[in-house]
């Protein structure tokens, strides 16, 4: 009898106890962290990065949806990486959705403004905010990306000689790259000077780009290359794209990711993916746990950025950086013999 009463209430705790914890998870705070790309891309793993160091030990449910559209740029697919993420973000109905770069927002987190109970936080945004609709919403706030081009003319000021001083961009021909482009043209460069930006879609219009940025400029200014189609239409490997553009480049080239120097360029001065992580996920945890509504929290642009250098690149073209900016990649651990 004894026995039969110690495994009844034996039964009754666990019972009890799966009753808890599934109440527990149940309750949580709902996450639902939205990226446009796939974890093969550096970016996404640094944001990651970021967003965990906030994150990671606070008591909220976590899901992580990735919608691959940088090696998938087509507009159908997309579209229908858009509809998937929509209907999983309906169906789990999370607190807030962080969303990251510009297609999780056109394609999925913008079908949620002004959506009853859930917010949206954006980041790695190179658009406005007016493009997403989101500048009349109540539940939208998030980090603008933008390349830090005061930085920029700071460096190119210090690697180039006073009669050396003409920039060429180059880059793919996203939306995204279309953004920075029209970005580029409200820069004030002087005492330099953007002769030509290249949008470029195919690898036969870049390698003509690259092969005219030697006759009119003196530094070529990379942004993104990651959907350069080849000659059947597939799209290449950026690691492709970067190693034909060194060895056939004699002047210097400045990217604005790290991923550029992973890929083999020369020198990046880079938007931090931490930060743009770190201030994503702390807006989150105000709207969560100080009961924050977005629209009170600023949109706010990032301020730090992180210089990337290729060592063998710059001494084959002959160039003496800046002793700082040598010290500061390597003291970052982002300095590559």
């Amino acid at each position: 009898m004894k026995n039969r009463i110690v495994t009844s209430l034996t039964i009754v705790f666990v019972i009890m106890l799966l009753v808890f914890v599934v109440f527990a998870n149940l309750n949580k705070p709902r996450v639902f962290v939205l990226h446009s790309y796939s974890t093969e891309f550096s970016w996404v793993k640094d944001i990651n990065t970021g967003l965990n160091r906030i994150l990671r030990n606070r008591p909220y449910a976590i899901r992580w949806h990735y919608m691959d559209t940088k090696r998938h740029p087509s507009l159908e697919y997309k579209k229908k990486a858009g509809e998937t993420a929509v209907k999983m973000i309906k169906q789990w109905k999370p607190n807030i959705i962080i969303a990251v770069d510009d297609n999780a927002q056109e394609f999925a987190a913008a079908h949620f403004k002004n959506y009853r109970n859930i917010n949206i936080v954006f980041t790695g945004v190179n658009a406005t905010v007016k493009s997403y609709g989101y500048d009349k919403a109540k539940n939208v706030t998030g980090v603008l990306e933008r390349i830090p081009f005061n930085e920029f003319r700071e460096v190119f000021v210090q690697l180039l000689p006073k009669n050396k001083r003409r920039i060429v961009h180059i880059s793919d021909s996203s939306v995204t790259s279309k953004h920075i482009h029209d970005e580029l043209e409200t820069v004030k460069w002087a005492p330099l000077d953007l002769v030509k930006s290249f949008q470029c879609n195919t690898f036969s219009e870049w390698k003509s780009a690259v092969k005219k940025a030697h006759e009119i400029g003196d530094i070529l200014l990379v942004t993104h290359y990651h959907t350069i189609k080849d000659n059947k239409g597939i799209i290449m490997k950026p690691v492709d794209v970067i190693t034909w553009t060194e060895k056939n480049l004699s002047i210097p080239d400045v990217g604005c990711w790290g991923f550029f120097v992973e890929d083999g360029g020369m020198m990046s001065v880079a938007v931090s993916p931490y930060e743009q992580g770190e201030e994503a996920a702390k807006m989150a945890v105000q709207i969560i746990e100080e009961k924050k509504s977005p629209s009170s929290i600023e949109v706010r642009t990032n301020n730090q950025y992180v210089v990337y250098i290729r060592g063998k690149s710059v001494k084959q073209r002959n160039l003496k950086l800046p002793k700082i900016l040598e010290a500061f990649a390597r003291a970052t651990n982002n300095y590559y013999e």
